[in-house]
């Protein structure tokens, strides 16, 4: 487009990437991934952020302009009941047993969120469609079964392996964040990812399962293990001993 003489401008919000590719204009924002223009129900600030980025066409040579937004995000507003705080819906405590104790600690977490879960869709409307076509709890025993060192079990998909578990875990993950978003107060998208990898048997058990496939002997599977089923910032913490794992793969998640 800027060959044709159309001008372009956009967004970064991951500095060091605009950086490299040189881009003719672009704004580097300080705010989330996923968020470009800072927060949601904003409009204010979001238009802030949108001047800014289309001010780029004016009073600059170039070739190359990357500017810094100066401000951080506003926080949530509050709620109809004035609530701007978050807190755990439902307040988990780990039952000893190990990997073979996972799975039944994951079904009945999932049991006692479910009245959460019905809060959200009764006040926000349908809950996200599934895209694994395997159910929540035959995920969470096939995550099981790969905790274990199961390595093939039988599966009622013709999808690869690495398509259903990543969309199996991508799934649950989605259930369990709508369910923590039908308790009051308003959370923010940090405070619901910190809660899900920190405090849930689910996201334990996601980590059993990905120790495990480490040693997978589909280079596939052994891929998805390390870069993609645990965050790279909880990948430690929920797959103990394997800090290497990350800082030999720069790409992941």
């Amino acid at each position: 487009m800027e060959s044709e003489g159309i001008s372009t401008t956009g967004i970064s919000l991951v500095r060091e990437h605009t950086e490299q590719m040189r881009l003719p204009r672009f704004l580097w924002v300080p705010f989330e991934l996923g968020r470009p223009f800072g927060a949601p129900n904003a409009p204010d600030f979001q238009r802030r952020v949108l001047r800014s980025a289309l001010e780029l066409f004016e009073g600059h040579s170039g070739p190359v302009v990357l500017e810094d937004f100066p401000d951080d995000a506003p926080q949530g507003a509050a709620d109809e009941d004035g609530q701007v705080g978050w807190s755990c819906p439902v307040v988990f405590d780990s039952v000893a047993g190990g990997r073979s104790g996972l799975v039944g600690e994951t079904l009945a977490e999932m049991s006692r969120l479910a009245p959460w879960h019905e809060v959200y869709v009764d006040t926000r409307g349908e809950p996200a469609p599934g895209a694994s076509g395997l159910g929540f709890p035959r995920v969470v025993e096939l995550l099981g079964e790969f905790a274990q060192g199961e390595w093939n079990p039988e599966v009622e998909s013709e999808k690869a392996t690495q398509e259903w578990l990543r969309l199996g875990c991508d799934d649950l993950r989605t259930w369990y964040m709508e369910a923590a978003q039908g308790q009051p107060g308003r959370a923010s998208s940090d405070d619901l990812r910190d809660w899900f990898w920190r405090d849930t048997a689910l996201a334990r058990l996601i980590g059993a399962a990905a120790e495990t496939l480490l040693s997978h002997p589909e280079p596939i599977l052994r891929m998805l293990a390390a870069r993609a089923l645990v965050p790279r910032e909880y990948f430690t913490v929920l797959v103990p001993g394997k800090d290497s794992i990350h800082s030999e793969n720069k790409g992941a998640c």
